[in-house]
């Protein structure tokens, strides 16, 4: 048994089906929702007692409920939100501990969440994905190289949402992966080859503003090359992109030079 798990405070909770209910009140009521920013830590705290082998069958089919509640059951912004959310993040945490049927789940889930009409349940999606890979990049790559080739927006943000977490990106190999799956996606929306929605492409724009940087600062030569590659373009959208992230005090301070040299190249 994990010590650090038993210590949770949730971990006896979670130990008696007959005390789900309480723990369900509980999370609600500590949710912090309705308002602008739910209870992260104690998402977090609940996440953290799955990140062991000890899960009974039990847990495991909460999960899987609180995982399964719909906009309807549970509506944005309310506290029954918080369920879902919470419970996405501790699949994440449980992955790798899980047999393949429930791993599969576990992804099936976290695909139907980057896809779901609630933010917030996207973020979860993202930082379920984060906890996957931080234990296995392994298995984060195989589900973004299968899912990439008809992935849409709000998919591909999920990709990059997820790889800009600084404790997966210690590796070289990561970040060029983050990079390339990222340029990918640059040269579709270049390209204009996938149609994309208005509400969507925001969301997928959004992510792009901010991830790209977190990624060429840790891989600056590859990734100064990649942001003067869709520097030199007419369209707004890619512009838009591109200054966003050399305006990202992460890469203005530290590599002044490569940014005042695509930024000549924008304005060229």
């Amino acid at each position: 048994m994990n010590s650090k798990v038993t210590k949770n405070v949730f971990y006896e909770d979670l130990q008696e089906a007959g005390r789900f209910g309480e723990l369900e009140q509980r999370l609600m009521g500590e949710s912090n929702l309705p308002g602008p920013r739910a209870n992260l830590g104690a998402a977090s705290t609940f996440a953290d007692a799955f990140a062991s082998d000890w899960v009974a069958s039990e847990a495991w089919e909460l999960l899987v409920e609180w995982t399964g509640k719909t906009e309807a059951e549970a509506p944005t912004d309310d506290p029954r939100e918080f369920l879902p959310f919470c419970a996405l993040q501790a699949m994440g945490s449980y992955y790798r501990y899980a047999e393949p049927a429930r791993q599969e789940t576990i992804l099936e889930r976290c695909r139907a969440a980057m896809n779901d009409a609630r933010w917030r349940m996207r973020e979860a999606a993202a930082m379920a994905l984060q906890r996957i890979g931080e234990q296995d990049f392994g298995a984060l790559r195989a589900l973004f190289d299968g899912m990439k080739g008809t992935a849409n927006a709000l998919e591909q943000r999920a990709f990059v949402a997820a790889l800009a977490h600084p404790p997966m990106l210690k590796e070289q190999a990561n970040v060029l992966y983050a990079l390339e799956l990222s340029e990918e996606i640059l040269d579709q929306i270049a390209a204009g080859q996938t149609r994309y929605g208005a509400e969507a492409f925001r969301v997928l724009s959004k992510g792009l503003e901010y991830a790209l940087s977190v990624f060429v600062e840790r891989a600056p030569e590859q990734g100064f090359r990649m942001l003067a590659k869709f520097a030199v373009t007419d369209d707004k959208r890619m512009q838009k992109i591109v200054k966003s992230n050399l305006g990202k005090a992460r890469l203005a301070k530290k590599f002044s030079q490569d940014v005042e040299r695509i930024q000549v190249l924008m304005n060229a």
